[in-house]
């Protein structure tokens, strides 16, 4: 997602960052000689001051599953399902991005995407986050027909340096008295999903730990 902060892109400028980290302390070293270097610590997230309230757009025709938010940001996205007569037309996603304007105040901007069917069911899937060729987050499956409840891959870039993506199994059905919901491979409902980033010390963010609520 090109919108607000992406962790395909961050992902992608901590390799490069690392690369060039790399070949710095090799340098050190050989000039050091016999000096003892002392190890790097652990780079620490900053606290966010204020988060603002986290509330979904409100709409007839949308249907919000589960909130999507980040363990070293203060965006967040709304993942729902855009429906037409009752059937899923889409898969609705919100990103949610906040910004000091000049005055110094936080302002909210919203980015609405819509992946219809064609779109999930591809070999790409939807791309929740990322950016070209760094795909953070994506979503695969198909719809079943009829629809009733339809199962889904969620994958996310587990690691930026080397490629490599872990997954986990969720689905969409329909609830009697709820309507459509999301549930996990164990059938429990899935309302709040924190994307839990895994951090190289000094260069930040590198992938992504696991998404905590859908990825059980």
């Amino acid at each position: 997602m090109m919108h607000g902060k992406s962790y395909g892109r961050t992902i992608a400028l901590a390799g490069t960052a690392a690369l060039a980290l790399a070949l710095a302390l090799a340098l050190a070293l050989a000039l050091a000689g016999s000096t003892v270097l002392a190890p790097i610590a652990p780079q620490t997230q900053a606290a966010t001051p204020g988060r603002p309230g986290r509330t979904c757009t409100n709409s007839s025709s949308v249907q919000q599953l589960a909130l999507m938010d980040k363990t070293d940001d203060s965006d967040f996205q709304c993942l729902g399902v855009s429906l037409e007569n009752g059937a899923i037309k889409a898969i609705h996603l919100e990103t949610h991005h906040f910004v000091a304007n000049d005055q110094q105040s936080i302002q909210e901007q919203i980015k609405i995407e819509e992946f219809p069917p064609a779109v999930i069911e591809s070999s790409r899937g939807a791309v929740l986050d990322g950016i070209p060729g760094h795909d953070a987050i994506v979503l695969r499956g198909h719809f079943s027909t009829p629809p009733s409840k339809s199962e889904f891959v969620a994958s996310f870039l587990y690691n930026g340096f080397t490629g490599e993506y872990h997954s986990c199994q969720i689905a969409l059905d329909h609830a009697p008295g709820v309507g459509w919901r999301m549930v996990d491979r164990f059938d429990q409902p899935v309302s709040h999903i924190l994307v839990r980033t895994r951090l190289f010390p000094v260069i930040g963010a590198f992938g992504i730990a696991n998404l905590d609520g859908a990825c059980t």
